[in-house]
């Protein structure tokens, strides 16, 4: 990332460095061709003539010749519409003759427009500026010179751009060594801040490959800061902490699982083994009310296996549930389970009874309506004979009265685990899962479980969960649309409900409940209004 940085600075400096050179080589050479236009008009004023004599024995063979070499270090030349240059009165040193073309002879004929061009004469480099030259016979004679004829030329006034070559070099020089400066720069400050933020996506990726070499999920990336970066540490720490809490669940269930389905197993082989042995000897067969008492038991230890693979697959689907959450009457899914709960009932002569009052809660019903039907399953196997079950729901709260036993209070905090079976509950079948399933259906939905003694002796299971708003029924949209605003008539008030006001003045509907609230759309459980 450096390296990606170093060179974005250094195209920017070079590109900057270009911008800035080109635009100081345009300005100065603009200010120096306004500087030189000036000067030559200038110059062409100030021009001196003198005339000098080719022939002194001819009055007439006579040529005007300019009287100036130069002004201030710059050289000036006047030119015939012809090309031929006007001849300095004298020559010194320093005195430069400048290449003359068609263009520079044109512009002494026509006496008008003006050129400038960039020459070199002797190696060195000159800005060369031409403008006509206008002499009249009255200018001729205001220097003493008698002639009836004006003078056309051009004017070329030069200067040499060593000066201004000699900045431009300074300047890119001094940039040089600024740009490489600033990439040494950057590209160490770059280096540093790339570090310093990469700090936790290294972390990151430490974590990741020591996940996947150990398959350790405890390593968390420390987090600094409350940046981006920081943020992606803290989510890949919630990850791993509930991909940590999930592998500990599932080994926990399968450790639980092969210890539960070992004793069965071995009880099942144990009892087929002398089965089969029996059948290859008849000498040694069994008797037939023995034989018959076997087969009954293997029967019997089938179903108890059936029953603990079932609630097994049903654990295992709790530990990442994928029911979407929804609002719905807990009173509905009590009733889909005590209907199930009912069948099953029948055998033993067991009724269980039902008194429900709707009450909404957010979550999975499905997985609810088996967290219910196991109470009722629990309270049936442990009911004697022709008793009753009591189910009461309201509020959240669902709680499972039977008439049987009860549970010892040494058990009841330990019920809910996984594979407990109490010393009086292990002659009966089962598995000791199904309350270990209405606990994690509880934990899942933010409420809790407990056991406890009915009043008539039995156990008393209560399921509690956060109780959610009402949907708002049909009428009360309606009726809000027509609400009276301040200023408007009178009339019936929409919260009074269709039976009138509440007592003391409490909105309509039940009284003294407050009045239903917007919320999402009823499943399949809710109740009719």
């Amino acid at each position: 990332m450096a390296m990606l940085v170093g060179i974005a600075v250094t195209a920017g400096i070079a590109v900057v460095a270009g911008v800035a050179l080109t635009a100081t080589d345009v300005v100065l050479r603009n200010a120096i061709d306004d500087q030189l236009l000036v000067q030559a008009q200038a110059a062409v004023k100030n021009a001196q003539f003198i005339v000098q004599r080719k022939d002194p024995y001819n009055p007439y063979d006579d040529e005007i010749v300019l009287g100036v070499t130069g002004i201030g270090g710059q050289h000036v030349q006047l030119i015939r519409p012809d090309g031929a240059v006007v001849q300095p009165a004298a020559m010194t040193h320093s005195y430069v003759r400048l290449p003359v073309d068609s263009q520079d002879a044109l512009i002494a004929a026509s006496q008008s427009g003006q050129r400038l061009r960039t020459v070199k004469v002797n190696g060195e480099e000159y800005r060369v500026a031409t403008v006509a030259a206008y002499y009249s016979p009255m200018d001729l004679r205001e220097q003493d010179i008698d002639s009836d004829r004006p003078l056309r030329l051009a004017l070329q006034l030069a200067r040499p751009m060593d000066d201004v070559t000699q900045t431009l070099r300074d300047l890119g020089l001094i940039m040089l060594v600024v740009g490489v400066i600033g990439v040494l720069g950057s590209m160490l400050a770059g280096l540093l801040v790339a570090r310093a933020a990469l700090k936790p996506v290294d972390a990151a990726a430490d974590a990741a490959e020591h996940v996947a070499r150990t398959q350790d999920l405890s390593a968390l990336i420390p987090v600094t800061g409350t940046d981006e970066i920081a943020r992606f540490a803290v989510s890949l720490n919630s990850m791993l902490r509930a991909l940590e809490a999930s592998k500990a669940r599932q080994r926990q269930l399968i450790d639980d699982a092969s210890h539960e389905l070992r004793t069965p197993l071995t009880s099942l082989r144990t009892n087929v083994e002398l089965l089969i042995r029996s059948e290859a000897n008849p000498t040694r067969a069994l008797p037939a009310a023995d034989r018959t008492a076997l087969l009954h038991d293997v029967d019997a230890q089938m179903r108890e296996l059936t029953g603990l693979v079932s609630e097994l697959v049903e654990l295992a689907r709790d530990e990442a549930p994928v029911e979407e959450i929804e609002r719905f009457d807990l009173a509905g899914v009590v009733e889909a389970a005590v209907t199930r709960a009912r069948r099953r009932a029948t055998v033993k002569g067991i009724v269980i009874e039902l008194t429900a009052e709707p009450s909404w809660v957010d979550g999975r019903p499905n997985m609810l309506e088996r967290a219910v039907t196991n109470l009722l399953d629990n309270a049936v196997k442990f009911s004697p004979a022709d008793s009753t079950v009591r189910v009461h729901t309201a509020a959240g709260e669902v709680v499972v009265s039977d008439e049987g036993p009860g549970i010892a209070p040494a058990d009841r905090p330990h019920v809910f685990e996984r594979f407990y079976r109490s010393t009086d509950a292990r002659s009966l079948p089962g598995s000791g899962l199904g309350l270990a399933i209405v606990a994690d259906a509880a934990h899942t939905h933010g409420g809790t479980v407990t056991a406890g003694q009915d009043p008539g002796g039995g156990a008393r299971l209560r399921l509690w969960l956060p109780v959610a708003a009402a949907p708002l029924t049909e009428f009360a949209a309606a009726s809000s649309e027509f609400a009276v605003r301040p200023g408007e008539l009178a009339g019936p008030r929409p919260e009074d409900g269709p039976l009138g006001p509440g007592p003391s003045g409490a909105p309509g509907g039940e009284a003294g409940h407050p009045a239903p609230v917007s919320a999402p759309e009823p499943s399949r459980w809710a109740s009719p209004t």
